[in-house]
């Protein structure tokens, strides 16, 4: 478990718990409000993550609906009464879990704090970063080596336009958080990127796919 602070934004980063998924607290240093970044299996080390902020989340910041990062939804609402904040029409989720809806260019507000929402579809149809200073909590859109699993071609070509257009837009010094494993920055991406960009590539590429190797 780590803990990150950086200005009056406060990380936690636990786990891997679940499916190897990260576990994040975001927190306003200043207020102590607080939100959970997805919801992965493994509620106990959610918990353990709020308890070394000092916190008790009232928000959960869903990335996209995928089990893995909703198991936990209805475990966090019922412990922390957070609300559920996720993109409108995003597949994966219970009847009456959404709490607020949320659309490309909405914002949220933990404390002081304002983290811009970004919607970066391929992976999932609705999956959406949420942005503030130079931190991108990114879900499964975006890891160190490359892209998230797509489904086809077309969810691959469209996760690597909401990367190149989206993500990329920001400064290189953004970390990038993804929901597993390590993180990375946008200019460390970028690098690895134009590997594969300078390459032919099939044209039914899809799946895993590496910024190096594919």
């Amino acid at each position: 478990m780590e803990r990150i602070d950086d200005g009056d934004l406060g990380i936690v980063i636990a786990g891997p718990t679940g499916f190897g998924n990260n576990v994040y607290v975001v927190f306003d240093r200043a207020t102590n409000e607080a939100a959970f970044i997805d919801a992965p299996d493994g509620i106990a080390v959610s918990m353990e993550a709020a308890e070394l902020a000092g916190v008790r989340p009232t928000r959960i910041l869903l990335t996209h609906g995928h089990f893995d990062h909703t198991a936990s939804i209805d475990a966090l609402k019922g412990s922390f009464g957070a609300k559920l904040h996720a993109q409108a029409s995003e597949p994966g989720l219970k009847e009456g879990q959404l709490d607020v809806p949320l659309a490309d260019g909405d914002t949220v507000s933990v404390g002081n704090l304002v983290f811009d929402v970004v919607h970066i579809p391929g992976h999932t149809p609705g999956s959406i970063a949420f942005v503030h200073g130079k931190h991108a909590f990114v879900g499964d859109t975006l890891f160190p080596g490359g892209p998230g699993r797509s489904r086809d071609n077309a969810a691959l070509q469209q996760e690597i336009g909401s990367i190149t257009s989206r993500l990329y837009a920001l400064p290189d010094d953004t970390t990038i958080w993804p929901g597993h494993g390590a993180h990375t920055t946008i200019g460390a991406s970028k690098a690895e990127y134009a590997i594969f960009a300078a390459k032919d590539h099939a044209p039914d590429l899809h799946g895993d796919v590496s910024w190096l190797e594919s």
